[in-house]
């Protein structure tokens, strides 16, 4: 029966043998710079030394890196002088860098980006830059099924818009298999009758990204009928996807805020939407009260019941005016009859006749003279109470 042994035993154990290996002792390592991570508190270096297939993980100490005449930067093709040894607490083989020496050219890796990128770019592919939805109803995610990519995304969306629909396909983000399964999975989402795109992965090393750098993944992106967004989880680095894609998100969750806006800021526009119609709406309706009061005024001026008021009071003054007028002229002209019936009193013969006087006729005609009437003669004599006929007798 073998011994049992722990973890911990294991790897001092490892560590024993590979610090004694004097050939991994101050030994020189070619390789292309990858992962590079500069720890600006302590002033450390890490990165991944790779070749083909195979790589190494490096760390260089600030003690070394302050002594550097260049800056490691990924793609580069290096020679890293220093130490093979085993972290304990990890398990890991790591290369002690004590010094870097930059070789001419990049690395295999990096030739190979910058070929297909420039490949890429001349047949027009980093061009298609489509607008997206406002408030898409449907999302299709091409991402890892188990992956922190799609629960970042599913948080997002839940946050900020919970109105949209999210698809899934189901896809492998790394190793191999890889590429050709985004591809298929960018194919399918183009029957989901979705709105949007989303495709990649969680954060990772330029090795777990190298699916989304494949022309295959590349030309699967802009054949897509569907406005896509790349969200390879590399802040700093872009992938060749990334180019293509109609937008680049920094993470999956920022891909996720680009996609859909913030319900939040939809009721706030929604709010003062409210509020500047509410105002132009009070203005119209104090503008046109100002306008039905002006309206009114000229009604009223206008108005019949007003103008025959205002004509009734006019009439009334005038009716009144005419009557005092009419009332003077009738006392003046009864005065004035008065006047003319006294005098015609005055000169009136009945008048005289009643003081005991007389009229004397003769045929018809008022005698005058007493020589007018001859014996024989028949004349009428008028008195105040009657008259008769007499005959001259002399």
């Amino acid at each position: 029966m073998s011994v049992v042994v722990t973890v911990s035993q294991v790897n001092m154990r490892l560590a024993l043998l590979i610090k004694n290996d004097d050939k991994l002792k101050g030994i020189s390592v070619r390789g292309e710079i990858s992962n590079f991570k500069e720890h600006f508190p302590s002033g450390h270096m890490y990165f991944t030394l790779k070749e083909g297939n195979a790589s190494i993980k490096a760390v260089m100490f600030k003690s070394y890196a302050e002594k550097l005449e260049i800056y490691p930067e990924n793609g580069m093709s290096v020679v890293v002088s220093g130490t093979i040894q085993l972290y304990e607490r990890d398990g890991a083989c790591q290369l002690y860098a004590t010094g870097i020496d930059r070789e001419e050219g990049m690395g295999e890796d990096a030739l190979s980006f910058e070929q297909l990128k420039e490949k890429l770019f001349k047949e027009g592919l980093f061009e298609q830059k489509r607008p997206f939805p406002l408030q898409p109803k449907s999302i299709c995610a091409v991402t890892s099924e188990s992956g922190a990519a799609l629960q970042d995304i599913i948080n997002v969306l839940s946050r900020r818009y919970p109105f949209v629909t999210l698809k899934l396909v189901p896809v492998l983000v790394q190793g191999t298999g890889a590429p050709e399964s985004i591809a298929k999975g960018i194919e399918t989402a183009q029957k989901s009758g979705c709105d949007l795109i989303i495709f990649g992965r969680g954060g990772g090393s330029a090795e777990d990204l190298s699916a989304f750098n494949s022309e295959m993944v590349a030309r699967a992106v802009y054949a897509s009928k569907i406005p896509t967004i790349s969200a390879v989880g590399h802040e700093i680095d872009f992938s060749i996807c990334d180019f293509v894609a109609d937008k680049r998100a920094p993470t999956p969750s920022a891909a996720a805020e680009l996609a859909v806006p913030d319900v939040r800021d939809i009721y706030s526009g929604v709010v003062a939407l409210k509020n500047r119609i509410g105002e132009k709406a009070a203005a119209k309706i104090e503008e046109s009260r100002a306008k039905l009061g002006g309206i009114s005024q000229i009604i009223s001026r206008l108005s019949p019941s007003v103008r025959i008021e205002n004509n009734r009071e006019k009439y009334t003054k005038t009716f009144a005016s005419i009557k005092k007028d009419f009332s003077a002229l009738i006392s003046a002209k009864e005065i004035q009859l008065k006047n003319t019936e006294e005098l015609m009193n005055a000169f009136n013969p009945l008048k005289t006749l009643e003081r005991g006087y007389s009229i004397v006729y003769k045929d018809g005609a008022v005698v005058s003279s007493a020589a007018e009437i001859k014996k024989g003669d028949m004349f009428t004599v008028k008195m105040s109470d009657g008259e008769f006929n007499a005959a001259a007798i002399s």
